[in-house]
């Protein structure tokens, strides 16, 4: 017996054998005359252990059957291990047809010695921010590596949430965090929602270019910025204002989302048996509406900041790998080791001027257009490679083939007796050219200065 029953028993046993009133013992065990009367008629007709709560050692009618704690407990340790309790919760229901709590499940495993991660939440270091009150308003970009697939290897899941409503708008796995990815996820929600007011991303060199740390408040002054990224030169064409974050709870939005996948999504690949990148990638379409229906709120203002998209042509070329280059005086540009001229719809050759700036686009495909300064953005041209410089590298060519050929003729030098190297006039006649020989670089008389290859100078 407990201590409190212990004290119970022997102030009832003295007010039985009358050492003790039954005021008394109501006093000092806080119960009312009546009850101890009752208690005392029920200890003479047995003994002590009537005492004891009738329900003791009973089974109660609500109990589990074992069959289903053993089912809890084979899935909880097993195949749903990781997941949190209420995510098990739902998993049962769905899966296994199992309506059972949370709290059951948590009691079901703690029993049988299993450790829950998500029994504790890390205390608020920040103040929350409030969200934004429209459906793109704003979006929180970042990526997440993590071993998602389970196998040991490092992947990175790339993904976009509103701040208003916290819907994910796309998720995206890459090997690593890369611009490919971001590419990715802001094509997917331009063409399924439009294009955002805003976009929050940490300061990484996708996004911001690293110069512009560096920059001096004279440079700041005099109105010199640091050159925009790739990801960058996209949101500015689409009008996308771009914010910075300072730190990881600055965005703690979709860093909660993190935390949210880590513990469903691999749980969720795992009953599927995802194994592969591809796979899962194709799995991210159904599980983004699935977690959307779930846990993505109503907005505060039911006007959406979202605007339509561009074309699809126009968002091809503005998604694309951006260069710019100057055109030199035969309306050519370089890139990439190799000269182009620009080409109209007709297919005829554009006179450019010299040190004008042409942005050379590469989309995803890989083919190449080129866009002028000061035109309008859907005006675009090919490009095919310049003849110039077919020409220029075919001379190239030749003269390179004729410097060798010259370097060889010098190597072979004759000596100082070879045939080659005397007068034409010896060859001639076999008489000298000079009838007497005269050093030029002796006095000669009076009259004369000196002499030079023999003809005297006066």
């Amino acid at each position: 017996m407990s201590l409190k029953e212990t004290t119970k028993a022997v102030i009832l046993d003295r007010v039985v054998k009358g050492e003790m009133t039954a005021a008394e013992g109501a006093a000092r065990l806080k119960m009312s005359k009546r009850h101890i009367f009752r208690m005392k008629a029920k200890i003479r007709e047995s003994d002590m252990s009537a005492l004891a709560h009738g329900n003791r050692c009973r089974k109660p009618s609500n109990a589990l059957p074992e069959k289903t704690r053993a089912l809890v407990r084979d899935k909880g340790m097993g195949e749903y291990q990781g997941a949190s309790l209420s995510h098990m919760e739902e998993l049962f229901e769905k899966n296994d047809g199992l309506s059972i709590s949370s709290k059951s499940i948590g009691r079901i495993l703690k029993e049988a010695g299993a450790t829950n991660p998500h029994a504790r939440k890390s205390p608020k270091k920040f103040r929350r921010r409030k969200r934004r009150e429209r459906f793109g308003s704003l979006i929180q970009v970042d990526a997440s590596p993590f071993d998602w697939l389970e196998n040991g290897e490092m992947l990175s899941l790339h993904g976009a949430i509103d701040d208003a409503t916290g819907t994910v708008l796309s998720l995206r796995f890459e090997k690593n965090e890369c611009s490919a990815g971001y590419l990715h996820i802001l094509e997917e929600t331009l063409r399924r929602y439009g294009v955002p007011a805003s976009l929050y991303s940490d300061r990484h060199s996708i996004f911001f270019s690293p110069k512009g740390e560096k920059l001096s408040e004279e440079d700041i002054v005099e109105g010199r910025k640091a050159p925009l990224t790739q990801y960058g030169k996209i949101l500015d064409t689409l009008g996308i204002e771009h914010i910075p974050a300072r730190t990881p709870q600055a965005k703690g939005r979709i860093e909660r989302l993190w935390g949210t996948l880590q513990s469903r999504l691999t749980v969720e690949m795992r009953i599927c048996g995802i194994k592969t990148l591809e796979e899962a990638n194709r799995f991210l379409r159904q599980y983004t509406e699935q977690h959307n229906a779930q846990f993505a709120e109503a907005a505060a203002d039911a006007v959406s900041d979202f605007l339509p998209c561009p074309a699809p042509e126009l968002l091809r070329l503005i998604l694309g790998y951006r260069d710019e280059r100057k055109a030199s005086s035969g309306s050519e540009i370089s890139w990439k080791g190799a000269k182009y001229q620009l080409v109209d719809e007709k297919g005829k050759v554009v006179l450019l001027r010299r040190g004008e700036t042409v942005t050379v686009v590469r989309p995803a495909d890989g083919t190449l257009f080129a866009l002028r300064e000061g035109e309008k953005k859907e005006t675009s041209y090919g490009l095919i490679p310049s003849l110039g410089g077919e020409r220029q590298k075919k001379k190239g060519k030749t003269s390179g083939e004729s410097e060798k050929k010259r370097d060889e003729a010098a190597s072979r030098i004759p000596p100082m007796d070879h045939p080659w190297r005397q007068n034409w006039w010896e060859k001639k006649s076999g008489a000298s050219i000079i009838e007497e020989e005269l050093d030029p670089m002796v006095e000669g008389d009076g009259d004369c200065f000196g002499s030079i290859r023999g003809v005297r100078v006066s």
